[in-house]
């Protein structure tokens, strides 16, 4: 009995240790892995915190100047590109990320949620594109972004014809009403190849911002992504744009659900 007791023991302190990514459910009900991090000046750029937090924690993400990384695995790599593809958007390189992914993929419908605290000295890095949020068709490419751009957080959307869209837009999530609190943004998504069933559709307060309808998948496997991504690195002159700044955000409420009744009752509110 003792060494049965014993063995149960040394089982959970292994679940415990190899299993690092599971975190508190009052801040996600996901488990997430770090994206195209080796080599990177800060590997652990993802800390909790319980201020400024939703409830008892939060996670801080922070992207210091052009901090890129490779793969753990094959030869992607943020910092270059692998030589077999004359796009860099295909074959890495000009990027940098603190970026978390999700292990466990979705189809079809589904209620997404993530609320974002943007400090009050938090510097854009335009006309460098970033990313804060990701929906991701496995082996395809983002299928919705969540960036900021022009002083607006706003979606786009890359549908599966290749050709990113704005989507229709109803009211803007403006950077500068958001700075120094907590937005908490709801996407409600149709993964789907049918143009007449596919949709991804954008709340904020329970007010709709932002709709994309038509065919959003090749009909893959679907994941999360967040935290700050940075492509085009090199559209930045420090000439005219001054020296490149370290970002810091910081997230909470990171859920995923069938239902949105139950999504609702997940999230953590001010």
């Amino acid at each position: 009995m003792l060494q049965t007791i014993k063995n149960i023991r040394n089982s959970f302190f292994i679940l415990i240790v190899i299993c690092p990514n599971i975190s508190a459910k009052e801040i996600t009900n996901l488990s997430w892995k770090k994206s195209v991090f080796v080599g990177k000046k800060l590997s652990n750029f993802r800390e909790t915190v319980t201020s400024p937090a939703l409830g008892k924690e939060a996670w801080k993400i922070t992207l210091l100047p052009k901090d890129c990384g490779r793969d753990e695995e094959g030869d992607y790599s943020d910092c270059k590109n692998n030589g077999r593809d004359p796009v860099v958007g295909h074959g890495g390189g000009d990027r940098a990320r603190s970026e978390y992914y999700t292990s466990t993929k979705f189809k079809g419908e589904k209620w997404h949620s993530v609320s974002i605290f943007i400090p009050n000295d938090f510097k854009s890095v335009e006309p460098v594109s970033t990313s804060f949020f990701q929906i991701y068709e496995r082996g395809e490419g983002p299928r919705l972004m969540l960036r900021p751009k022009y002083g607006v957080l706003s979606p786009r959307y890359y549908p599966v014809n290749g050709m990113d869209s704005a989507g229709v837009v109803y009211k803007r999530l403006r950077i500068k009403d958001m700075k120094g609190k907590w937005t908490t943004i709801l996407f409600h998504t149709k993964m789907s190849k049918d143009p007449k069933k596919g949709f991804m559709k954008m709340y904020v307060n329970d007010t709709l911002y932002n709709v994309f309808e038509g065919r959003t998948s090749f009909g893959g496997e679907h994941y999360n992504k967040f935290g700050i991504y940075h492509s085009w690195i090199s559209r930045w002159n420090d000439k005219f744009n001054g020296e490149y700044p370290k970002q810091v955000i910081y997230y909470d409420n990171l859920f995923r659900t069938n239902k949105k009744e139950k999504l609702l009752k997940l999230i953590q509110k001010n």
